[in-house]
């Protein structure tokens, strides 16, 4: 899947044909779904962000499989900016809203990993594994005169006789 930018088109067809046109009546001239929008978007990128994930260089776009989270928190926001609207306020939008919020959470939290930007790309993040703490096989190791300074005596047991030479 691919990163694109959620619209406002998205966000009404979310209601019906009659709730949309009672909320463009509500706004007035004024269109609070694409500010809103906006903020959502970045608030979803912050979260990403905080997770240590990989994000688009466009700042408008975000994962497909955020979208309908991204959504549902500019739905709830929206109907909770215009109090008229209180009719629309359901347990199930609320509760959309409230579920979105807690996977943004597991997103900052490493707990639920996005799909990167690109494809074929991995998260920098501090995800398991994404640093060697000790030096593995798959890493030259260094020769043991690089590792250390030399002292006169180099044996690990100098009371013990030096090697004879024939391995």
């Amino acid at each position: 899947m691919a990163w694109s930018a959620p619209t406002t088109s998205d966000v009404l067809s979310e209601f019906t044909p009659g709730d949309a046109a009672v909320i463009k009546n509500q706004q007035g001239g004024i269109d609070n779904i694409a500010s809103i929008l906006s903020r959502v978007v970045a608030e979803v990128r912050d979260a990403i962000r905080s997770g240590g994930y990989d994000l688009d260089a466009d700042t408008t776009k975000l994962p497909l499989g955020l979208h309908n989270d991204a959504i549902a928190i500019t739905r709830w926001k929206l109907l909770i900016a215009l109090p008229a609207l209180k009719a629309m306020q359901t347990e199930e939008r609320k509760k959309a809203y409230e579920d979105a919020l807690k996977k943004l959470g597991d997103i900052a939290a490493q707990k639920f990993a996005p799909e990167p930007p690109t494809a074929g790309t991995t998260s920098k993040g501090g995800c398991w594994g994404s640093e060697n703490k000790v030096i593995g096989r798959m890493h030259p190791t260094p020769r043991p005169g690089v590792q250390q300074t030399g002292t006169a005596n180099d044996y690990a047991n100098p009371s013990e006789p030096a090697d004879s030479g024939n391995a």
